[in-house]
């Protein structure tokens, strides 16, 4: 346990935190927006299966800190993909914010994070200048920005065509054997692309918590040549915006990436027609300046941009450019 120099006490996130953070998410950021972008609208709250998944990754490594009279009085969320670790979401009541209360929850995810990540990154938006000078002071340099991209999939129809329902090919829907070959060739992608870099986490989350599917791209022998993970439920409640997410996708470098990709985004197209959405949604890094060329070729476009920050400790070949194919807003 933790305090803060407020009293507030700091902890590990339970079940029953989960209303409260979903609560005090949306009411954070509603005031964000109005303050720096001038938005007035309410910010819907994030599901509780959207949470539950959120925080089972690492369940000691998600802090809500506690007023000493029981109140809520904000949390951090944690993650970890093998060796590569990142917090976020952040978030403090704005009638408690300049307490102290969120560098003392960001103190305990890097903590938790750097003793389990040779690389511990986040991400914030560009207007949040103070949470950047907060990151800054605590050991975090900022590092290639992400991009965030969006396809409409309806004006795409004609040029990616889509397949019959058998042609998809999902982790889920094969046997027991074949999903753990596939999940040791997945990982093989990850180590790949950045060392100790592991999605097979992710994998599993998204089938166990029923938020969306793994789609492979395979070689005529079988073999994996690239993964995507498309959530195809909404993150925030009475969400009607018809979005799917494309949370990952990661090619074999090796492969040829333009098939591959293309591979995977005919699946994806088919997978979310199907289901009714009209946009999907996709983040990376611009260290993946090739990957970002391919999603522009393929109909994507830039809709905003996100400052990236990553721990000062962290593996230094993590700033530099690469070729690979590595769609994730934060591993890499």
């Amino acid at each position: 346990m933790k305090l803060t120099a407020s009293g507030c006490e700091i902890r590990t996130i339970g079940e029953r935190d989960l209303p409260a953070v979903a609560q005090a998410e949306a009411e954070a950021f509603a005031d964000w927006r109005h303050a720096n972008r001038g938005e007035h609208a309410i910010l819907p709250r994030r599901t509780l299966a959207e949470l539950r998944y959120a925080v089972s990754f690492e369940p000691d490594g998600n802090f809500v800190a506690e007023s000493p009279d029981g109140s809520f009085a904000g949390f951090v969320l944690s993650r970890t993909w093998g060796e590569v670790g990142w917090f976020g979401t952040l978030a403090v009541p704005t009638r408690l914010q300049g307490r102290g209360i969120g560098k003392a929850l960001v103190s305990s995810a890097t903590d938790y994070l750097r003793g389990r990540s040779a690389i511990v990154g986040l991400e914030t938006m560009p207007e949040s200048g103070s949470n950047i000078g907060l990151y800054a002071s605590m050991g975090f340099e900022a590092s290639h920005p992400a991009v965030i991209m969006e396809l409409p999939l309806i004006s795409e129809a004609e040029r990616l065509k889509g397949l019959r329902p058998d042609e998809i090919v999902s982790w889920g829907a094969v046997g027991p054997l074949a999903r753990k070959r596939l999940l040791g060739e997945m990982r093989a992608i990850g180590e790949a692309i950045v060392p100790g870099l592991d999605y097979t986490p992710e994998v599993r989350a998204i089938e166990k918590h029923g938020l969306g599917r793994t789609l492979l791209a395979l070689s005529g022998s079988g073999a994996v040549e690239g993964l995507a993970i498309l959530r195809t439920a909404p993150f925030r409640e009475m969400d009607t915006s018809g979005k799917g997410y494309l949370h990952i996708l990661a090619v074999r470098p090796g492969a040829d990436a333009e098939d591959v990709m293309r591979t995977l985004l005919r699946q994806v197209w088919t997978t979310a027609t199907m289901l009714g959405l009209s946009r999907v949604v996709t983040g990376l890094s611009t260290r993946y300046a090739e990957a970002v060329d391919m999603l522009m070729r393929n109909g994507f476009s830039v809709v905003r941009a996100l400052i990236r920050m990553v721990d000062r400790h962290s593996r230094r070949e993590i700033l530099e450019r690469s070729p690979a194919v590595n769609l994730s807003r934060w591993a890499g």
